[in-house]
């Protein structure tokens, strides 16, 4: 079995959340030596947003993760803005540019990606990737791909549910890249898959029940971060 190849360094969700436990801690420490002032340092959080937005944004390799990560960038953005800069932004006027953005998102998907993807009926069933989003809100998925090889899955304040029993890795690694916050997301897969949990979690849970074992001919890589949520694997 050949895996591919991976990269020696990237910028994802877990190396943010790193470099944030860093810094607080540092910044703590100058505290506590009398360097600087924590009280105004930690004036900068809405930054928080914007960070895990463009990290989401360089990791997703779909235009659904893509928009979420545009989504906490956005967010973090309007954050900083009042926080540090001190301009105003009125929410009662300018709100229906979300009804614009869900718009948008609705028409890429059953305009250009149904182009793309060919029939509603076979999209996200047999493909080898799959891409979710969930926000307020919850989905359901299943994958039957003879070669699954890449997922990406976003909950946000809602529920993802995908389900691979019925697709094969065709002996190659697979990849799911999930993000959760304040959201759930569970994945089952097959008894013969073996499971690398890489997830990140921050005040919740990430649990693995597969079965699989590491000398498998399936392997399947979930990587990625949660925070105030859960994400399970398990097999049926």
């Amino acid at each position: 079995m050949t895996l591919p190849p991976r990269s020696a360094f990237r910028v994802t969700p877990q190396v943010i959340l790193g470099l944030l436990i860093v810094g607080f801690g540092l910044i703590l420490t100058a505290e506590n030596l009398g360097i600087a002032d924590a009280g105004h340092v930690f004036r900068y959080w809405p930054l928080v947003f914007v960070a895990f937005g463009l990290a989401k944004m360089l990791q997703s390799a779909t235009m659904s993760g893509r928009i979420a990560g545009g989504i906490f960038l956005v967010f973090g953005g309007w954050m900083t803005a009042e926080e540090l800069l001190g301009v105003r932004l009125d929410l009662d006027r300018w709100w229906p540019l979300f009804l614009v953005a869900f718009g948008g998102l609705i028409l890429y998907r059953g305009v250009w990606h149904g182009h793309a993807a060919g029939p509603l009926s076979d999209r996200g069933t047999s493909g080898s990737t799959i891409s979710e989003v969930a926000i307020w809100a919850g989905k359901k998925s299943r994958n039957t791909s003879p070669a699954f090889r890449r997922a990406d899955l976003t909950a946000i304040m809602g529920g993802v549910e995908l389900d691979l029993r019925g697709a094969s890795t065709g002996g190659q690694e697979a990849i799911i890249d999930v993000f959760a916050w304040w959201g759930g997301i569970e994945i089952t897969v097959p008894p013969d898959w073996a499971v690398s949990n890489r997830v990140v979690a921050f005040m919740g849970g990430a649990s693995d029940e597969s079965g699989g074992t590491q000398d498998s001919q399936h392997h399947l890589l979930v990587r990625g971060f949660v925070v105030m949520g859960g994400i399970e694997i398990k097999t049926k």
